[in-house]
């Protein structure tokens, strides 16, 4: 492997002037493009457990009412995204009008001047920079320590007269650091080669540090002063009393830096969360550098804890902690005439707060949201948002299983308070660039509520606030329309479609609302689907049908079934849905706005097998599924009058969570759906993406799909991976389709099945299915008449 720099001891590496060279170069892209994570401490969680010690520290200086206003000072704030959520968590949730915050500035440091004309451009901090509350300044550390502001240069001492909080979520982690080895109590300095995969990586832009590798060489250090930092030895030495051997990374430069604050009289508070050891009991000889998108490593608070102690303060930190950050308090208490600012209520509000306290929460409820999609009710959700504290997030991740469960009506919803809810949350959210614009995601939930003016006024303010893009235009564009505006609706729809072209939802509305619907296809007629059909009366239908079903996940057979045959299943499919409940099988399951799945035993007329096991359906399948498949569900799709459009979506998530588990996975499952009536646009079809079948877990469907108008008997057969959705129904008749999967001997759907049972089947109905089909039902639920 590329050799990028041979050994060197490791606070010399050239890891860390490249850290810096990426940092300078990529700005708020940093974040924006998520190459640097930001959750775990950018969180309305963690924002408020500080602004609850922070809130407790300005009331213990209000009640000795000797200080000059304090100031709290950022390092590294990166995005901005944390200094909004702390502010407004502040303002909004520990002081009120009747308890008002006292005169404070919160001074937002960043190395990067991108970071910082970044800020400048936020409309979200202009109220807070006008008041004279936010300020902003670059961050010099080393050789000399420099705030510089835009009014000048400030040094740590300059502020020794106010009482400071100094703020450093994943600052330290980033700054050059040295480590040692503690081997049989022996110290020894470390040193640290570094390696790329690329070749020439020191002459491209630095995006990544997913290439780098890094190998340790340690060596007996010759004196009994490892840095020259009596502190710092001291603490190092200490570790040296430990048995076993491990690595101690020394924050060196960052320690001197903080330290140049701590000869004062007025109390500081430092809080600060990071990759980090916050007790020697942690320490191990495991690499501590990461090498990903980012670069970072894991650093080392106790050895703060031990400066802060020799100046006289102390140091508090979680208990519940996690394997991957840390947070921890470090107080000095005021001395002379702020003897009295012992900071005994800050400490008390610190430990009830630590004791339950792990910042990295916020990002575990997100991925157990997204991970629960399917099993979240409203309230659940509601519940995760409130204990969350409204974070943008985790409510973010809470619309998508909102929406599907407003959608299935069958939860009573409290309008008024989900509305409130997603207020509360959109008033933490900080733009940081990002796709993920959650603003648009609450007008998507405003407008489902019908909550429509509300909707028009948010989006209307976020426009202003952070600019126009085609998600926002779009639902700008829906809240016109359902409030009767069409012009307008059709102005900003078209507005949204010139912005980005390729943003369908924007091309659909105005398909759909504002341009006239093209017709179902008459007979005869060229479709856009034609290159996707086979007749059944084609002596090749089946070596054709597979061909399609394979390499494009869709295949349309028509005339499977015979105009008699037809006949006879819609005369009888009316009383067979009405009267669902003697099926014994379970209750109808909606899939959507008016849209239910009802199971169907197989008694007459539809235990035809013919039906449920046509031949060259079957043959087409094994073709290609490899073996025989067996019948998994059995029933009907009813679409009722008024039906809107139903969200698409795959039948079933992918197998594995990895594009390359994916990528070979041949057809395991398919579904089948046939129409007793023939359908056009009032009656409404199925829209479907071909060849989404082979595509990527993290992939969406793009282009226009084709909308398939089947005329009754024929059969739209897919591939259960593949993109589609129902069409809208205005017929006074419905849309009834007969519905059923086929799927290897191995799968089993477990999620489109939870109020009825995907088929069912008794004893004498079985013994009526010829022989050689009776292996389809072999995971049939057995029904005892």
């Amino acid at each position: 492997m590329p050799i990028v720099q041979k050994f060197t001891r490791f606070d010399e590496s050239i890891v860390w002037s490249l850290l810096h060279r990426f940092y300078m170069e990529a700005g708020p892209a940093a974040w924006s493009n998520k190459i640097v994570p930001q959750r775990s401490t950018s969180n309305a969680f963690c924002a408020d457990t500080y602004a609850s010690i922070v809130a407790s520290f300005f009331k213990e200086l209000m009640v000795e009412g000797n200080s000059k206003p304090p100031v709290v000072i950022e390092l590294g704030g990166g995005s901005g995204r944390f200094a909004w959520q702390f502010l407004n968590r502040l303002f909004n949730y520990h002081f009120s009008d009747d308890d008002p915050c006292p005169e404070f500035t919160y001074l937002l440091t960043d190395g990067s001047e991108k970071n910082i004309e970044g800020w400048r451009k936020k409309d979200r901090f202009a109220p807070l920079v006008e008041s004279g509350v936010l300020d902003f300044a670059q961050l010099l550390i080393e050789p000399d320590p420099v705030i510089r502001k835009a009014d000048g240069e400030f040094k740590p001492a300059d502020f020794a007269d106010r009482p400071v909080i100094i703020v450093a979520n994943y600052l330290f982690d980033s700054i050059a650091a040295n480590m040692f080895r503690i081997k049989n109590h022996q110290i020894e300095q470390v040193f640290v080669q570094t390696e790329s995969t690329e070749r020439k990586f020191l002459d491209r832009p630095i995006t990544s540090f997913q290439s780098i590798s890094e190998r340790f060489q340690s060596r007996p250090i010759k004196d009994d002063t490892p840095t020259g930092h009596p502190i710092i030895d001291a603490a190092i030495h200490s570790y040296a009393k430990r048995p076993g051997d491990f690595h101690v990374v020394v924050p060196q430069i960052c320690m001197e830096f903080i330290e140049k604050f701590l000869d004062r009289d007025t109390p500081l508070l430092l809080l600060a969360g990071d990759l980090a050891y916050s007790d020697p009991s942690e320490f191990e000889l495991e690499s501590p550098l990461i090498f990903d998108t980012y670069f970072a490593h894991y650093t080392n608070l106790h050895i703060f804890g031990e400066m802060f102690r020799a100046y006289g303060g102390d140091m508090q930190s979680q208990r519940h902690k996690d394997a991957n950050f840390s947070c921890s308090l470090l107080s000095l208490p005021g001395k002379k005439k702020w003897q009295e600012l012992s900071l005994g209520r800050t400490r008390e509000t610190a430990l009830a707060l630590l004791k339950d306290f792990n910042p990295y929460d916020a990002h575990e409820i997100i991925e157990l949201i997204e991970n629960t999609a399917e099993d979240m009710s409203i309230r659940q959700a509601m519940a995760l948002i409130r204990f969350s504290k409204f974070d943008p997030d985790v409510a973010a991740a809470c619309i998508p299983h909102l929406l599907f469960n407003i959608e299935q009506g069958e939860e009573e919803i409290d309008r008024a308070q989900l509305y409130e809810t997603y207020m509360e949350a959109y008033r933490a959210y900080f733009p940081d660039g990002s796709e993920n614009q959650f603003d648009c995601g609450v007008a998507q939930l405003l407008l489902r509520l019908e909550y429509h003016a509300q909707a028009l006024q948010l989006m209307d303010h976020a426009i202003r606030e952070f600019g126009e893009s085609a998600p926002r235009l779009f639902a700008l564009a829906l809240a016109f329309f359902n409030l009767g505006d069409e012009d307008r609706a059709e102005t900003t729809a078209r507005k949204a479609a010139q912005l980005d072209p390729h943003f369908a939802p924007a091309q659909r509305m105005i398909a759909d609302k504002f341009e006239e619907a093209p017709a179902a296809p008459a007979q005869g007629e060229t479709t856009s689907y034609a290159h996707l059909t086979v007749s059944n009366r084609d002596p090749k239908v089946v070596s054709k049908a597979a061909h399609l079903l394979a390499d494009r996940g869709v295949v349309l057979i028509e005339d499977l079934l015979n105009a008699d045959v037809v006949a006879e299943l819609r005369s009888a499919l009316d009383d067979r849905v009405s009267d669902w409940q003697s099926s014994e099988l379970g209750k109808p399951n909606n899939v959507g706005d008016k849209r239910f799945t009802v199971p169907i035993r197989l008694q007459e007329p539809f235990d035809n097998p013919g039906v449920y096991a046509n031949p060259v359906l079957l043959d087409t399948l094994q073709r290609v599924m490899g073996e025989k498949p067996v019948l998994h569900a059995f029933g009907s799709v009813t679409t009722y009058e008024g039906a809107r459009m139903q969200h698409v979506h795959r039948e079933h998530p992918l197998l594995f969570n990895t594009d390359a588990g994916n990528a070979n996975v041949p057809c395991y499952a398919t579904t089948i759906l046939i129409p007793l009536i023939d359908l056009d646009e009032e009656a409404g079809g199925t829209q479907l993406w071909e060849g989404t079948h082979t595509t990527a877990k993290d992939e969406e469907w793009e282009g226009d799909p084709h909308i398939f108008y089947t005329k009754a008997g024929s059969a739209l057969v897919f591939d259960y991976r593949t993109y589609h959705g129902g069409m809208p129904c205005r017929a006074s008749h419905g849309r009834p389709l007969l519905y059923f999967t086929y799927t290897m001997p191995w799968f089993h759907d477990t999620l489109a099945f939870e109020s009825h049972a995907a088929m069912g089947i008794s004893d004498s109905e079985r013994m009526k299915v010829p022989e050689q089909h009776r292996d389809l039902f072999r995971f049939a639920k057995r029904i005892a008449a």
